[in-house]
C-alpha cells in the first residue's frame, strides 16, 4: 500500500474526526489527535506526559513546543511507516511551520490537506445536539470565530502550497465518506518546499550541494507557471539537488540581501554563491539545462 499522509482541518462539528476514524481503519494506519497524543502521554507518565499534565493541571493551554515534542515522539513509533491521518493538527500557522521542518527533518514527503467546509448555521445546529451543558449560541458562535481566526491564516499557508482539498462537509455522513473516497488511492505527489525561516535557509546554503530556489509570491499571477516547473525539478532530481520556494514577501531579508526585485525569479546557489538567476516564465528545458550545468 503506498504510504497516506494526510491533514484533516475543519471547525468543531465538522465531522472530520468520525471520517478520519473511518478512513485510518480501512487503510490500517494510525488516526492521531493532539487530545488522544496529551491523554497517551499522560496515562504513562512519560517525561512529556508529566510536564502536559502540569499545564492541564493549572487550566493552562499546553504550548506549541511542548505539543511539537509529544508529535515528534509519536512519529518515531514504527506504525506510522505506511502513512498517518492527523486531525486537527496542526491547528496555527506556528505549529504548521513547525511540523513542516519536523516532516523535513524525518525526510517525509508534505501530506495532504483535506478541509472540512461546513455552513455556519448547521454547525450550530450540530453542536447544540451534542448537548454540552455550557453551549449556548452565543458560545458557539464565540468559539466558532475564535477558530476561524486561529485557521484561516493556516489554511492560506497550505493552499498556497497547493495542497488542499475541500470537501462539502455539510452533507451527510455517508455523502461526505464518498465524497472522500476519492483518497482512497490517492498518492501524494514530490513537490519543492517552502523555506520556513531564514535558518533554514542559511543551513541549505551551507550544503554542498547544489539549491535551486523559486523566489515566489502569492499574488504573482506568472508564480503559479513556474512553480510546478520548480515541483517537477524536485520530483526529477531531489536526490541530488535541493529545490525550495520562497515567499519573498514573508522574507525581506532573503530577497533583499540576493536583490531580488522582481517575480518569478529562480536562483542557482552553491555554497552560498549565487551561480545564476532566471527572472520570468521559463520553459522547463531551460531550468533543467541550468541543474545540469551547475549541479
Amino acid at each position: 500500500m503506498a504510504s497516506k499522509q494526510f491533514i484533516f482541518l475543519g471547525p468543531p462539528g465538522a465531522g472530520k474526526g468520525t471520517q478520519a476514524a473511518t478512513l485510518a481503519a480501512r487503510w490500517q494506519v494510525p488516526h492521531i489527535s493532539t487530545g488522544d497524543i496529551l491523554r497517551g502521554a499522560i496515562t504513562a507518565q512519560t517525561p512529556l506526559g508529566t510536564q502536559a499534565k502540569a499545564c492541564v493541571d493549572a487550566g493552562e493551554l499546553v504550548d506549541d513546543e511542548l505539543v511539537l515534542d509529544l508529535m515528534r515522539d509519536r512519529f518515531a513509533q514504527s506504525d506510522m511507516e505506511n502513512g498517518w491521518i492527523l486531525d486537527g493538527f496542526p491547528r496555527s500557522l506556528a505549529q504548521a511551520e513547525a511540523f513542516d521542518h519536523l516532516l523535513k527533518t524525518l525526510k517525509l514527503a508534505r501530506p495532504k490537506v483535506v478541509y472540512f467546509k461546513v455552513m455556519t448555521g448547521l454547525l450550530i445546529d450540530r453542536l447544540l445536539g451534542m448537548k454540552r451543558p455550557d453551549d449556548t449560541v452565543a458560545t458557539i458562535r464565540r468559539r466558532l470565530a475564535v477558530y476561524q481566526e486561529e485557521t484561516t491564516p493556516l489554511l492560506e499557508y497550505y493552499q498556497q502550497q497547493d495542497c488542499v482539498t475541500t470537501v462539502n462537509a455539510s452533507l451527510g455522513l455517508a455523502e461526505v465518506a464518498n465524497a472522500l473516497r476519492q483518497l482512497e488511492h490517492a498518492e501524494v505527489s514530490v513537490t519543492a518546499s517552502f523555506i520556513t525561516d531564514e535558518a533554514e535557509f542559511e543551513g541549505l546554503l551551507a550544503q554542498a550541494q547544489l539549491l535551486v530556489v523559486d523566489c515566489t509570491a502569492t499574488w504573482c499571477g506568472p508564480c503559479k507557471l513556474v512553480a510546478p516547473m520548480m515541483d517537477r525539478l524536485a520530483a526529477e532530481y531531489g536526490d541530488r539537488v535541493n529545490v525550495f520556494k520562497l515567499d519573498v514577501d514573508a522574507h525581506k531579508a532573503v530577497a533583499t540581501r540576493f536583490k531580488v526585485k522582481g517575480v518569478p525569479l529562480v536562483m542557482f546557489l552553491k555554497e552560498g554563491e549565487l551561480l545564476e538567476s532566471m527572472a520570468g516564465v521559463k520553459p522547463y528545458p531551460v531550468f533543467q539545462a541550468a541543474v545540469a550545468r551547475w549541479m
